[in-house]
């Protein structure tokens, strides 16, 4: 049903009627105080919201299509309710953890739960530190949830949680350090293999891959052991391979971390991060379109 007005926008007034149409908009005349205003109706902060989030709108189609002024849609925007986090039904939690920067100005620390799909958490941070984590799992805590696992990318101060909780180092993570040390034209014969390797971790088993990874060291041990005939300004004689190491070093690293979800294989955990990788792409796909935003309305925005 369309909108008319039932009262004169200045006196109150009860006694208007139309008054012809100007720029595509209708105007009403009060017979009482005789002044003419448009056809308006009153914003509504939740539409505005959900028509600039979701419907990617900026701040001037948006004015446009209220027929207002920018300034007026920036305040709905501000002081629209955002949806706030729904606490999962069940407090056991398998925690997804990871950090995403918007340019050089700021981060967004996020906790997921991966069995109810719901964040849980987040902060804004300028820096990513293993401290802001272990806070993070602390209010958690204090808010009844049992943390019954973490994934992360790899950091340290969150694979080593203080109340021993089973971590998982994502697959995907670990495969990327593999190959950053390895290079795409690596050329030497135990580098390729050991990239097969690598990209046979997300469908192996523990046994399986640590089995490869040990028969892929006694062939190449004599191979990573060659150092240089040159020693260096400190008398010391440096390995030749150090990619190769590095690579085959990592996996011996982080192997504690890579299958934990394999011993405790009734708690679901995820192998990698990618669900919160995901949901930082959607984000940062519906933020581009709305480029130009201070710090400020992007963090209302996010």
């Amino acid at each position: 049903m369309k909108y008319e007005p039932q009262k004169c926008h200045f006196c109150q007034s009860s006694n208007i009627r139309k008054h012809g149409i100007r720029n595509n908009i209708q105007r009403y005349k009060c017979n009482a105080c005789n002044k003419t205003f448009p056809l308006k109706k009153k914003l509504n902060s939740i539409d505005i919201w959900n028509d600039y989030s979701i419907g990617k709108q900026t701040y001037k189609q948006l004015a446009e299509k209220y027929h207002c002024s920018v300034r007026t849609i920036q305040r709905y925007i501000e002081k629209a309710p955002k949806t706030a986090l729904n606490s999962p039904q069940s407090y056991d939690s398998n925690i997804i953890a990871d950090t995403t920067f918007f340019g050089r100005e700021f981060g967004i620390l996020v906790l997921m739960d991966s069995l109810s799909k719901k964040v849980v958490y987040h902060r804004v941070i300028k820096t990513e530190k293993d401290v802001y984590y272990k806070i993070a799992f602390n209010r958690l805590r204090m808010k009844g949830y049992k943390i019954q696992s973490i994934t992360c990318d790899g950091r340290r101060g969150v694979l080593k949680d203080l109340l021993n909780t089973p971590t998982q180092m994502c697959h995907f993570h670990m495969v990327a350090i593999v190959m950053k040390a390895l290079r795409k034209k690596h050329q030497s014969p135990a580098g390729k293999e050991l990239k097969i390797i690598a990209l046979t971790l997300k469908k192996s088993s523990k046994q399986v891959f640590y089995l490869r990874l040990h028969h892929w060291y006694l062939k190449h041990k004599d191979f990573l052991e060659e150092r240089s005939d040159k020693s260096n300004e400190r008398g010391y004689f440096p390995y030749k391979h150090r990619n190769v190491r590095s690579a085959y070093h990592s996996f011996k690293r982080y192997m504690d971390y890579l299958f934990t979800y394999e011993k405790y294989s009734d708690l679901n955990i995820e192998k990698t991060i990618n669900r919160l990788e995901n949901l930082f792409g959607q984000l940062k796909a519906k933020l581009s379109h709305h480029a130009g935003l201070t710090k400020r309305h992007k963090v209302i925005f996010i």
